[in-house]
């Protein structure tokens, strides 16, 4: 099995494992519920508001390409996306903002 199909299996196993759904709202419009996993508080930074939380999800899984400004609503709060960074085999980690 290339390294590729065994990476995208073994995040559709943390999806189903770890995941929750979250809905994913795209500031160019619409939404779409998607499995991802969420975790609060997950590094301090150097600038306020002081700490991010972080989304993991498939590419494929989103309605679009992520971009800073996409908002995300997870157990009632939202956060909005920041910054991102994917990963060759279609997997893609967003830092996110609560928005207050």
């Amino acid at each position: 099995m290339p390294f590729v199909d065994s990476v995208s299996r073994m995040d559709e196993a943390c999806l189903r494992v770890f995941g929750r759904e979250v809905t994913y709202l795209p500031e160019a419009g619409g939404q779409a519920t998607v499995r991802a996993v969420f975790q609060p508080a997950r590094e301090a930074e150097d600038a306020s508001p002081g700490v991010y939380a972080v989304l993991f999800v498939r590419l494929s899984d989103l309605p679009a390409a992520p971009v800073r400004g996409d908002e995300v609503e997870v157990g009632g709060a939202r956060y909005k996306v920041f910054d991102m960074e994917a990963d060759a085999e279609g997997a893609a980690v967003l830092r996110l903002r609560q928005v207050k």
